[in-house]
């Protein structure tokens, strides 16, 4: 029985005339199909440990993010530790050539997996008494790897383009070349310090201050090195225009978090800025030229958004007509790399004012299928069909995917049509500058055509699963199977079981009722119906214990008198 499977590649780890080819040229590549832009940008994705500053030491290019050391008395800092076990101990190699400190603190400067899954690898080399992340840290981590994965997951091996052939990929992913998250073995530990605005640590005589900074992530800080006037920002800026909307799917981010974290950082004056992805940038003049254009690309987005939404403008129309200023359109750091000013801008109106775009014929609107199905009796099949053959000759590929989408709703989906949607997509992966956009596009369509890396994820480990396991909060397994549960299994019933967990000495009572899945500690409880510990309950819960040999026909994993009863109650939330 399987209840939800944690992967691995979930740590890690969004008129008939022709199209104007010129419109959104800020993510269509010129003529030529070359990037020169993502191409230049590749080089500061190179292997090497950099020393910008007096014992700042930066493993730059071994993953999709940085990994950073500041050197101390007796006690390092670590921030940030990379995607996964095998990539953090290459780095650890070498930081070794650099301080043989057995003392380490480290920081997560936000929840993504390319920055917390290889913190295994130093608290199995090193003593690490701390790890300290912003206080919301914790619930981001099970949010995304618990019940928003299912989504994530998958659009987040589109976008870094995991899904695909070697010959298929891009040359960087805008942030990074390597993408080790969902190869190598992910090692998340727990962050045990935990802050909500600002934290002041004193470690191996290195005195750093951390800020909650609001930006990429909510629960994003930057750490502040004051002896150097050293700043950490995390991934509040790197070489690429910002990614305020995320094509994988992500909470709203908020422009004014973003830029008004900027502006907290721009107001300490730093003098070296050590980024988590790419080159450390050093000196004053450069360090705020940076972050002011940065700040201000943001703002602009914003406020123009508003502007042209207050004029009456729909939200496509709007993101559709911003282009940055000529004053900070060319800034190498803004370059639509990773983030785009399009996707920013549409994001802003569903983060201000949710779904509805005002047009009443939005409030409920038909099925796509009935609507296609509506269409094609105004215009038949075989008319689309040519319009599609023909769309597809002149290669107007964004139109192709439109009419595509009308036949396939509609039901007449044929080898032809999906042939002539993979081309489109292909088409249209050639011509992105975006890579993000250029890898869902051809991701997508390697999925038409069966052309995936089969071989681009490693196998389940169990005991690393257990270590994994152990790191993650009973609630997040609770909550996960609550999004999994089928109503019409359990439509009328009302059912209830007790589960003792021996490790956290907890009683939970799981509850079904009105078709929705409860679940609360109680105190005093009756007689568990089993006991086990909670481990083992998640390894139930993830399909790495059989109910059957494991719990039911055995007292070596589980004990109870109505161990049947449990498992009859987990099995209402079987796929």
């Amino acid at each position: 029985m399987r209840i939800f499977q944690i992967y691995i590649m979930l740590f890690l780890l969004s008129a008939c005339s022709e199209i104007d080819q010129d419109q959104n040229s800020e993510i269509k590549l010129k003529e030529g199909n070359v990037n020169e832009d993502l191409d230049l940008l590749r080089k500061d994705f190179e292997e090497q440990i950099v020393n910008p500053a007096p014992n700042v030491h930066v493993a730059v290019g071994f993953g999709l993010a940085n990994s950073i050391l500041i050197k101390g008395e007796g006690e390092d800092i670590i921030i940030d530790t990379m995607g996964g076990i095998e990539t953090a101990q290459r780095i650890i190699n070498e930081f070794e050539k650099i301080s043989l400190n057995q003392n380490k603190t480290v920081v997560y400067t936000h929840f993504h997996a390319d920055h917390i899954l290889g913190a295994q690898a130093f608290t199995d080399n090193y003593n690490v008494e701390r790890i300290v992340s912003h206080r919301s840290t914790i619930e981001e981590v099970e949010n995304f790897f618990g019940i928003k994965r299912d989504i994530i997951g998958p659009r987040s091996l589109k976008m870094f383009n995991s899904i695909l052939l070697e010959k298929d990929k891009g040359i960087t992913n805008g942030i990074g070349i390597k993408l080790e998250a969902g190869r190598d073995t992910p090692g998340y530990v727990k962050p045990n310090i935990l802050f909500d605005q600002k934290l002041s640590l004193d470690v191996g005589g290195n005195k750093i201050e951390l800020y909650h900074a609001p930006g990429e992530t909510d629960d994003q800080i930057f750490v502040w090195l004051e002896d150097g006037k050293v700043l950490f920002p995390g991934d509040n800026i790197y070489k690429a225009f910002p990614n305020i909307y995320t094509i994988r799917g992500t909470s709203y981010r908020s422009f004014r978090s973003w830029y008004q974290s900027l502006e907290k950082m721009l107001s300490l004056k730093p003098e070296v800025l050590v980024p988590s992805h790419g080159l450390p940038i050093v000196g004053a003049e450069n360090v705020k030229q940076i972050l002011t254009n940065y700040r201000d690309a943001i703002k602009y987005v914003h406020d123009q958004t508003m502007r042209n939404l207050n004029l009456g403008m729909s939200p496509l129309e709007s993101a559709q007509s911003i282009t940055l200023p000529e004053s900070l359109k060319k800034d190498p750091h803004l370059y639509e790399l990773y983030g785009t000013v399009e996707w920013s801008s549409r994001n802003l109106f569903n983060g201000y004012f949710g779904w509805f775009d005002g047009n009443p014929t939005n409030l409920f609107p038909e099925d796509s299928s009935l609507t296609a199905s509506r269409i094609l009796k105004l215009i038949s099949a075989e008319k689309l069909n040519k319009e599609l053959l023909d769309a597809s000759v002149n290669n107007d590929h964004q139109w192709a995917l439109y009419v595509s989408d009308i036949l396939i709703n509609s039901g007449n989906e044929s080898d032809e049509i999906i042939k002539i949607r993979a081309k489109a997509l292909d088409g249209l992966g050639d011509q992105a500058y975006n890579p993000n956009a250029r890898s869902y596009y051809k991701s997508s369509h390697a999925e038409l055509v069966g052309e995936l890396n089969s071989d681009s994820f490693i196998d389940e480990d169990n005991e690393m699963e257990d270590e994994i396991l152990s790191e993650l909060s009973m609630i997040m397994f609770f909550d996960t199977a609550s999004v999994r549960l089928d109503p019409s299994k359990v439509d009328g019933k009302t059912l209830q079981t007790i589960a003792y967990l021996t490790d956290i000495d907890e009683n939970w009572q799981l509850t079904l009722n009105n078709n929705v899945f409860t679940y609360k500690i109680i105190p005093n409880s009756p007689a568990a119906d089993i006991v086990l510990s909670s481990l083992t309950l998640k390894k139930l819960m993830t399909g790495n214990i059989n109910p059957i040999t494991g719990i039911l026909l055995s007292n070596q994993n589980a004990t109870g008198e109505n161990k049947r009863g449990f498992l009859e109650f987990v099995a209402n939330f079987r796929e």
